[in-house]
């Protein structure tokens, strides 16, 4: 009786450890990512949804969020982005490096909330408010009607939300203007958060870099406006504007500008005009929604046209690219600049009056525009004083045609 219950126990024993082994031997989940141009690929941009995740992890523990090793143990830089707003992430975003036409597999596992690492920031969005520069602060939500210029009692740091990456930077207008300008960096660090908050003068080249562009009564760089039979006519939000942002963290940001019931001639509409901008791109990323849009109206967006400077338009891949080129920065040195708009969606290029009209010296990309899906666009910027490569047009025309390949060929998700 003494030998079998030493047997049993041993047996439990041996059973007990071959559990426990197989408990901490059990594979790990991969995922994979497909390069398939034979060009290097730097500061790539992935989005993973999370049903994509869900699928390879089987399910993700309480208080658990997915991550990302690479083959020596280091954590991918990532960020989970709610994107509904409705308390639960929808994606997962990272950026990644690939040689020529590699096949990069990563582990995929869990990580407890509260250990997520701290990642370096490489994306931010900005917008100050205040009645002066001394008592500045930062909202993530912000509405506006009519024309706050005309309300002495309100400061706009950068006269409204700005919005930058480790590349450059841009400012939206939040008046009725609606204009987008250029912030040029020679830094990449994040500045925004005290750019027209000192003495200093953004207007003017500083340590950081500078406002580059002049907008005046143009479309700036990327704004929007609809062609409604021939006629332009600018998004204002006099009626009614909202700021909101969506999601900021290391890898991207997101906000949205929210106009409801625009008046476009004799009709109204409702436009939801949503940009993302990326680590490590020269630019940023449109989509823009639709409500009671009709066939006569198509969505236009357009470049300043100001300074000296050449045209260029062509087709590369799956997109259409309209470009600017020449020494027309504010610091009268070489600046480049480019719509890029997918050939399903192009339509038309245009070029606006030099005078007497609301919407001047701009030239402009017509796009399709629908109440049933979004038109997604991309507009960049390539400044000699933020890279040398666009000291020359052929160093800016590489950049635009390196992104259309991007654009064209996305990785494939394993």
């Amino acid at each position: 009786m003494k030998h079998l219950f030493i047997l049993i126990t041993a047996f439990l024993l041996i059973t007990s450890s071959c559990k426990k082994a197989k408990k901490y031997t059990t594979e790990p989940k991969h995922i994979s990512f497909k390069n398939t141009l034979d060009i290097k690929r730097v500061d790539e941009n992935i989005s993973i949804p999370r049903d994509k995740i869900i699928s390879i992890l089987d399910s993700i523990p309480k208080n658990r969020v997915p991550m990302m090793k690479d083959s020596s143990g280091k954590i991918i830089p990532f960020q989970l982005d709610d994107l509904e707003k409705n308390g639960i992430w929808d994606e997962l975003s990272l950026t990644l490096d690939f040689k020529p036409n590699q096949l990069l597999d990563l582990e995929l596992t869990t990580i407890a909330t509260e250990s997520i690492p701290s990642f370096t920031p490489r994306t931010n969005i900005r917008f100050g408010i205040g009645t002066n520069k001394t008592n500045v602060r930062e909202v993530l939500e912000q509405k506006r009607i009519g024309d706050p210029r005309t309300n002495d009692s309100i400061f706009y740091q950068m006269e409204g939300p700005a919005w930058e990456n480790d590349k450059v930077g841009f400012r939206f207008y939040f008046d009725p203007r609606n204009g987008i300008d250029i912030f040029g960096k020679t830094t990449s660090g994040l500045v925004l958060d005290r750019v027209g908050l000192g003495e200093g003068n953004y207007h003017e080249l500083d340590d950081w870099g500078m406002d580059i562009l002049k907008v005046g009564n143009s479309l700036g760089a990327g704004a929007l406006a609809i062609k409604k039979n021939d006629t332009l006519i600018r998004i204002t939000g006099k009626d009614q504007a909202e700021f909101k942002v969506i999601a900021e963290g290391p890898i991207r940001s997101i906000f949205e500008m929210t106009y409801e019931n625009s008046k476009i001639g004799d009709q109204r509409i409702n436009v939801i005009h949503r940009i993302t901008i990326w680590k490590g791109q020269w630019g940023y990323q449109n989509e823009v929604f639709f409500k009671g849009i009709t066939d006569q109206m198509k969505l236009v967006s357009g470049i300043v046209n100001l300074k000296p400077n050449k045209l260029y338009s062509k087709i590369v891949e799956n997109y259409h690219a309209l470009e600017t080129y020449g020494p027309q920065s504010e610091n009268n040195d070489a600046l480049g600049m480019a719509i890029i708009v997918p050939k399903e969606d192009f339509i038309d290029n245009g070029e606006a009056p030099k005078e007497k009209a609301d919407i001047v010296k701009t030239y402009y990309t017509v796009m399709n525009a629908s109440n049933k899906r979004p038109t997604a666009f991309y507009f960049l910027s390539g400044w000699e004083r933020s890279h040398q490569q666009f000291k020359t047009y052929n160093g800016f025309e590489k950049m635009i045609i390196n992104t259309i390949e991007r654009l064209s060929n996305p990785i494939l998700i394993q």
